[in-house]
């Protein structure tokens, strides 16, 4: 995206070409960074296309401008993954939220787990971390988060897809994932226990799913490590990125 600042815009204040912005993001392009007319800029929806605009006026409450290319998928990988990972210090979390965002997930679930501590937990926090994180990595979707649920809750409504598990003990190293997915896979569901594991009953259940188990190495990695260090891994293995 070159260097080119780039704000939400909400797909309701575009009209043909043309576009606006809130007053927030107004206020930071006009106060803050305070850009000039005909500076180019990117916008996103958040919902998942994004935008080449010019700016063409500009207040104190409103920007706005001509949009010059219309991006649908704008840093999106092709691969959709649903993340599911055990809640864990609030701290831990908002790092694992952020950082999973940059990487491209598309989906969030906390979950309360046999081995994970039960913590309060702001969702309207969270929402404003993904919001901000997929504007700093100029993606074109912000990955929705949901509301903690336990772990049987999550397998119950989950779709079709593969569930990918990560287990210290699994003998199948990340790298053979590829061998392990159907050809052509656009989606899948990445569950990540608490760092005591996953309990013999959540294991129990993840093989009622056919789940596939695989280990990221002999460490015991924090969750908040094994959330960047595998979707990184998967984004290579099956998009390339």
């Amino acid at each position: 995206m070159s260097n080119f600042r780039s704000f939400f815009v909400n797909p309701n204040n575009i009209d043909n070409k043309y576009f606006y912005l809130d007053k927030t993001e107004s206020h930071h392009i006009s106060s803050v960074l305070r850009l000039k007319i005909n500076e180019n800029i990117y916008l996103i929806d958040g919902n998942g296309t994004a935008y080449h605009a010019t700016i063409e006026q500009i207040t104190k409450d409103k920007v706005s401008g001509k949009i010059t290319d219309v991006l649908p998928g704008f840093g999106e990988p092709v691969c959709k993954i649903n993340l599911a990972f055990g809640i864990i210090k609030p701290s831990r979390m908002q790092w694992a939220v952020e950082k999973s965002t940059e990487f491209g997930v598309s989906n969030i679930f906390p979950l309360q787990m046999d081995r994970s501590v039960k913590r309060s937990f702001n969702i309207e926090r969270f929402k404003s971390i993904t919001k901000s994180s997929a504007k700093q990595c100029a993606r074109s979707i912000i990955p929705k988060i949901y509301e903690p649920q336990s772990f049987s809750e999550w397998l119950e409504r989950k779709i079709d897809m593969p569930i990918i598990a990560f287990s210290q003990n699994s003998d199948i190293n990340i790298i053979s994932l590829k061998d392990f997915l159907p050809f052509g896979c656009d989606k899948l569901s990445l569950v990540i226990g608490p760092e005591g594991g996953f309990s013999e009953g959540e294991v129990s259940l993840l093989n009622n799913y056919n789940s596939i188990f695989i280990s990221l190495g002999n460490r015991r990695l924090r969750t908040e490590s094994a959330v960047v260090s595998s979707i990184s891994i998967i984004n290579q293995l099956i998009t390339g990125e």
